[in-house]
């Protein structure tokens, strides 16, 4: 036996009074939310993204600035300033580049020494190292 709409709300008028029959006698209105158009998504509440092919509402709205949050990593760095005993160096090692090519295209590239294996010809670039084999 379904329920509709009316005895769905009947009931919750029956257990609202009932909870508030020790402070108030008067039962509260149920209030009904407009109904939404189902269907197509209209466009000018999603954009799809290119690359990812996904939909993201426009609407919403970034929450991060009104949270606690927020402020968490500046108590980080007053804590790292008082326990270091150094300052942080500078990365500024330089190195001649090294002419290698891809063993699968065979693109010739100049590359960081460091990125380079004991055999030079089992150099993969970038392009061909995301597909797979």
């Amino acid at each position: 036996m379904p329920l509709d709409n009316n005895d769905i709300k009947q009931l919750i008028a029956i257990l609202q009074k009932g909870l508030s029959s020790d402070q108030d006698e008067s039962v509260p209105e149920v209030i009904e939310k407009p109904k939404r158009k189902r269907g197509k998504i209209q466009q000018a509440d999603v954009s799809v993204s290119k690359q990812s092919g996904r939909t993201k509402r426009s609407g919403s709205a970034n929450k991060f600035d009104l949270m606690m949050e927020k402020n968490l990593h500046k108590e980080d760095l007053e804590i790292d300033k008082l326990l270091s005993k150094y300052p942080p160096t500078i990365r500024s090692r330089e190195f001649s580049p090294v002419d290698v090519k891809c063993r699968v295209c065979g693109r010739e590239e100049s590359i960081n020494p460091a990125l380079m294996n004991d055999a030079p010809n089992r150099y993969k670039c970038n392009r061909c190292s995301k597909e797979p084999g």
